[in-house]
């Protein structure tokens, strides 16, 4: 890439898309073309970063109407993750999520926050202004057995 090339990327405006039912959360126009990134690319960021959290479980299971609603609509991405794109071109994240009974919750919330703003924003660079946490539940966490590898069976002792 050039300098004219790189200096022209950088000073490109990057906008918020508001006419395509907000599912296309940031187009760029470049001297090659134009960039667009989709709201499911900023929530399968903010489900991946969530979950590597410890203290995080899953994201929180929607009601029957909800899981319909997402069959029927065009939205693609989970709905306990919403993405909303303001006029400025700030993106405000809501997250609906299960956490590990026990933890301290405000403290594990606040990392979730800190961490998703981080990566969506490093990622894409959509301006994140609010990651909202929503803890709809615990439990508790359930440790996944470790199978012990079978030891070689010994041969019979050949007679003699």
């Amino acid at each position: 890439m050039s300098d004219k090339d790189k200096k022209n990327r950088e000073t490109t405006n990057v906008k918020p898309n508001l006419d395509m039912g907000n599912e296309i959360a940031l187009e760029e126009d470049t001297e090659t073309g134009s960039i667009q990134i989709s709201n499911n690319v900023i929530a399968m960021i903010v489900k991946k970063y969530a979950l590597e959290i410890p203290g995080v479980i899953r994201l929180a299971p929607q009601g029957l109407v909800s899981d319909i609603a997402d069959m029927l609509s065009k939205r693609t991405y989970d709905r306990n993750i919403d993405i909303e794109l303001g006029e400025t071109g700030e993106t405000s994240i809501t997250l609906t999520l299960v956490l590990e009974f026990g933890v301290q919750i405000v403290k594990v919330a606040q990392e979730i926050q800190d961490t998703v703003k981080k990566h969506v924003e490093d990622q894409t660079g959509v301006k994140v202004k609010k990651v909202n946490v929503i803890v709809k539940e615990l439990e508790e966490k359930v440790e996944e057995p470790v199978e012990e590898p079978e030891a070689p069976a010994e041969a019979p002792a050949e007679e003699q």
